[in-house]
């Protein structure tokens, strides 16, 4: 019997769902693998319940890397992507709205 892509990509984000909840369930975590892992999940066109339940699991594995975190900055950064997250903004298109480089300096008053 042979599988078809369909089922293979079926399996696919189920083993993976499966094993970034192993890996947040252990004893000694690694959120950073979760995160990887649940990446992927995402990108694997699963239906809507199992990227809810992989973008749930990812904010929970930002946050505990937010708890982590020694550097004031980065542990924003976690918890600024664990909040889109959970509301389920997409962080990408806001990166694509904002301005590129730096802001344009005008002067005050002082013709040149």
């Amino acid at each position: 019997m042979a599988t078809t892509d369909r089922s293979r990509g079926r399996l696919r984000w189920r083993g993976l769902l499966a094993a970034a909840q192993r890996e947040y369930d252990a004893p000694t975590p690694h959120y950073d693998k979760v995160i990887e892992l649940l990446d992927q999940v995402v990108g694997a066109a699963a239906p809507v319940a199992a990227l809810r339940s992989a973008k749930a699991l990812q904010a929970l594995a930002l946050t505990q890397l937010a708890y982590s975190a020694e550097y004031g900055p980065l542990r924003s950064v976690y918890l600024t992507a664990a909040r889109e997250l959970a509301a389920g903004r997409v962080s990408a298109r806001r990166a694509s709205a904002a301005p590129s480089g730096p802001p344009a300096r005008r002067s005050a008053g002082r013709p040149r």
